[in-house]
């Protein structure tokens, strides 16, 4: 319900619904217009533990959702999670992609980290669009593995920086008014303080005391024609230091918000006792409408009562006839965001014995939950309890928030009695900027400037050279992009001003791209690549931690100690000079298309003979005929073979009937008056080609509008006839990535079938470091290699178990500090689901964390102690 102060009372809950029923009537609802624009994501990373030592492994999984309803999102392709030092330098990035709608992967930490604070770091690229003050971020600890005699040791005492926020945005003479405070070190952390408001005569006229992380509270009355100044004391250090505060706008209205543990009370306040005419009272939820209508000056308060309100943070804006924004206030309500969660421990105290989880969870409505979440399970003694940003101080109040909060948990400690006032005070200090409201309701709604990421892409441009002629028109040509090590090809398109732009398929981190520019099948000399870095958003600033129980740090480390030689982290070790010439581990010459060739061509080789392409040195071998795109080899048209294995082309596809018979295809394109062969007509000649590899011609289309023709008879020989590509997209293969290029005659070609009268070309490509030299040392301005960053690959979190007697009886010592992790444990129809783990040879003290969001937006958290607490 909605009290008005000396008048009736309004139902909330059909409020809640006002902006809903516009936009099914005549009026616009200009929040959800603004939602279907430009819809927003939130992101909280859930990691194994809070605590690492240099060289352990991060685990941890994303969990990426809307910002409005808090469901799950999976729209972006990928998570980026980044690892930096606190003076915003960058440690490490690694390229999550989405597999079955979850984001999970690790994080290596180097063995060499020195420093002992981090910050972890995450965003999709579509999150660019609200700037750095909204990507995800936490505290890491990790220590290094020796403790160095020379420890930084941090001190509360120092130079600090106390800002004033009064209530609303302006002091308001002749009237009560309540200001917050925040006092911050130059370390970016907070300070403790307390101080005097006194006004230019020296009179004392408020007292304060910061509560929480700097901030706090005070009220007092301003006098016409004075001024004030805030007289603040440093709790450690003793050092004080004097402010200014706000001058007071007589000119203005302000909102006035009295929070209770039921209800918040919003008045307008104002000098000279102004009558508020026309303005207006707008209040919403993540930029879900709730309360818009003009503010009735005859009602002297305006009461919300917080059970006929969703859970969440509430923007409330008193706006002019015009639209302009007067005062804002920030509100937080408690209410039903979280699901229901129980946790059931079965298993023994000992050594190395088998614990299960049961767990359920249901919804506000007490119905079964469905969705998935993380679960970790650590050892208490090695590893400091959560105490940094879990996912509903995240996703609940950090996330719609600019800047830095510190240590967001503590305002939703359960046994914290100051946590609601704490929690008003930082709200006193803090904007919401998701959108721009005013501007929203003059209906000018801001869209993202950076799309979603669907899928890895290169982009880029090419450049004239002095040699390239300026009658030759951009867009003739066409950049052809190359994957040396797996084969995969593909091409997109030069725009009229050079650009292009590949995309449309994912590879993992590593990956070596060749881009040559090409022009009817044929590499282009005199023109230059320029490749467009990939961007990533820049973080204005980041979270501190407080300096950590150095209890937790000293078992962990002891814990390494006991492992011994089966820890499994990374390992350090000193420099070794190889003064050996080592062999070239990318030729075996134990191949059969090494053994069996005919003429053999090797790196240096090939470097002396001019050719910018695969296909062009091939023209040069002797024997070979090169018309078009037709490669002859006395007469027959020759197999290729990359690394091993054999590259097909359309005209070269053959199958057998299951008797020892070779079926011959004759394939005919009939050609359309002016019409030449698309891509239709190609997909289906593959179709018929692997059909006649497998023998299933389920589906297969013979005949197609007259574009393609087939028929077949079984016969000994095969005989092909095509007008179009007749050669694999590796002969476009720069020439620079080949280490050897093997000739094998027909009457050494029975290894690999008969029938190949034209033999085989076999191409050995160079790989790694081998492939970065040959380009660093021969460098080609129409050639360009780039290795983006790329996906990473998944990896599985080692639990050993100890179900027979062998494991049990193992001599192997198992201390480990992280017992259990993973980032998927899927709910059931009955939002039940069971997880099981072994104890390790370390006494029994764990702590079992969960967290996740179910599919109708619940947040799903439990942290408990096993064994309980006694």
């Amino acid at each position: 319900m909605i009290r008005y102060g000396g008048g009736g009372i309004l139902s909330a809950a059909a409020l809640f619904l006002l902006g809903t029923l516009q936009a099914l009537h005549a009026q616009k609802n200009p929040f959800l217009e603004q939602i279907r624009n430009f819809p927003q994501e939130k992101i909280h990373v859930t990691t194994d533990r809070d605590a690492y030592i240099a060289g352990d492994t991060v685990w941890l999984r994303a969990h990426c959702v809307d910002a409005a309803t808090l469901e799950p999102l999976t729209a972006s392709r990928y998570v980026y999670v980044e690892l930096r030092t606190t003076d915003n330098l960058l440690v490490r990035r690694i390229k999550i992609l989405q597999r079955g709608g979850v984001y999970a992967g690790y994080l290596p930490l180097p063995a060499t980290l020195a420093q002992d604070e981090y910050v972890l770091c995450a965003y999709t690229l579509y999150m660019r669009n609200l700037g750095g003050d909204y990507l995800f971020s936490k505290p890491l600890s990790v220590n290094p593995y020796r403790q160095s005699e020379k420890r930084r040791r941090r001190t509360a005492a120092g130079p600090f920086d106390v800002a004033f926020f009064p209530e609303g945005g302006y002091l308001i003479d002749g009237q009560p008014c309540r200001v917050g405070f925040k006092a911050l070190g130059k370390d970016g952390l907070s300070r403790q303080v307390t101080g005097t408001v006194r006004d230019d005569r020296g009179r004392t006229v408020a007292r304060f005391a910061s509560r929480h992380a700097g901030m706090g509270s005070f009220e007092f009355t301003p006098r016409p024609g004075r001024r004030y100044t805030a007289e603040c004391v440093q709790t450690s250090g003793g050092k004080s230091r004097r402010f200014d505060l706000p001058e007071a706008n007589d000119l203005t209205f302000v909102l006035r918000v009295e929070p209770n543990d039921t209800s918040f009370v919003v008045s307008v306040r104002s000098a000279k006792k102004w009558r508020p005419q026309g303005l207006k009272l707008l209040v919403h939820r993540c930029g879900t409408q709730c309360y818009y209508k003009e503010w009735n000056p005859q009602h002297a308060s305006l009461t919300f009562l917080r059970d006929e309100l969703p859970g969440g943070l509430y923007q409330i804006l008193l706006l002019s006839p015009t639209g302009e924004a007067y005062s804002e206030r920030l509100v937080f309500n408690r209410r039903d965001e979280e699901a229901e969660v129980t946790m059931r421990q079965e298993g023994t105290l000992q050594q190395r014995s088998k614990v299960t989880l049961h767990f359920e969870v249901r919804d506000t409505k007490r119905r079964p939950a469905q969705g998935d979440f993380a679960v970790a399970v650590t050892d208490r003694k090695a590893a400091a309890p959560v105490a940094t940003a879990g996912i509903y101080s995240t996703l609940m109040l950090s996330s719609e928030l600019r800047g830095v909060i510190e240590d967001p948990d503590w305002y939703f400690a359960p046994d914290n009695a100051q946590g609601d006032e704490g929690l008003d005070e930082l709200l006193l200090t803090q904007g919401w900027r998701r959108y721009d409201v005013p501007k929203l309701l003059r209906n000018e709604y801001k869209e993202p400037y950076y799309p979603l990421e669907a899928g890895q892409e290169i982009a880029g441009r090419i450049e004239r050279t002095a040699m390239f002629s300026k009658k030759k028109k951009l867009d003739r040509y066409t950049m052809r992009l190359l994957v040396p090590r797996s084969g995969y090809a593909t091409s997109a398109p030069i725009a009229e001003d050079g650009s292009f732009a590949l995309n449309g398929f994912d590879f993992p981190d590593s990956t070596t791209f060749v881009l040559r520019p090409t022009v009817r099948g044929r590499t282009i000399t005199d023109a230059r690549i320029l490749i467009t870095p990939d961007s990533f958003p820049e973080y204005r600033t980041l979270p501190r931690l407080r300096q950590p129980d150095p209890t937790y740090v000293a078992q962990a480390r002891r814990y390494i100690e006991q492992r011994g030689t089966a820890d499994m982290r990374n390992i350090v070790i000193d420099t070794v000079v190889v003064t050996a010439k080592p062999w070239d581990d990318d030729i075996d010459e134990n191949a059969p298309e090494h053994r069996l060739a005919a003429r053999s061509w090797n790196a240096e080789q090939i470097k002396e003979v001019s050719a910018g392409t695969i296909l062009d040195f091939i023209e040069k071998m002797p024997g070979m005929q090169v018309m078009g795109r037709r490669v002859l080899y006395r007469g027959h048209k020759p197999a290729f073979m990359v690394d091993g294995r054999l590259e097909e082309t359309v005209s070269m596809l053959q199958g057998s009937t299951g008797q020892g018979e070779v079926e011959e295809w004759t394939i005919q394109k009939k050609r359309r008056p002016g019409r030449g062969i698309n891509a239709k007509d190609l997909q289906r000649i593959v179709a018929i080609g692997q059909a006649a590899k497998s023998g299933n011609w389920a589906g297969v289309n013979l005949q197609d509008e007259g574009s393609v023709e087939a028929t077949m008879s079984p016969m000994k020989n095969v005989h092909y006839i095509d007008d179009f590509d007749d050669v694999p997209d590796c002969l476009y293969y720069p020439i620079e990535q080949v280490a050897r290029i093997d000739l094998i005659d027909r009457n050494q070609t029975t290894y690999w079938g008969t029938n190949l009268k034209g033999g085989i070309i076999a191409i050995t490509m160079k790989k790694g470091k081998a492939l970065a030299e040959a380009y660093a040392a021969a460098p080609s301005p129409d050639v360009s290699v780039v290795t983006p960053l790329g996906y990473q690959t998944p990896a599985e979190f080692y639990s050993p178990t100890y179900d027979t007697e062998e494991k049990y009886r193992a001599n192997t010592p198992d201390y480990r500090t992280t017992l259990y992790w993973n980032p998927v444990v899927k709910l059931d129809d009955l939002g039940q689901a069971t997880v099981e783990f072994y104890t390790s040879d370390a006494p029994v003290d764990y702590d079992i964390s969960i967290e996740g969001v179910s599919r109708s937006g619940k947040i799903i958290r439990k942290q408990q102690r096993f064994p309980p607490a006694p």
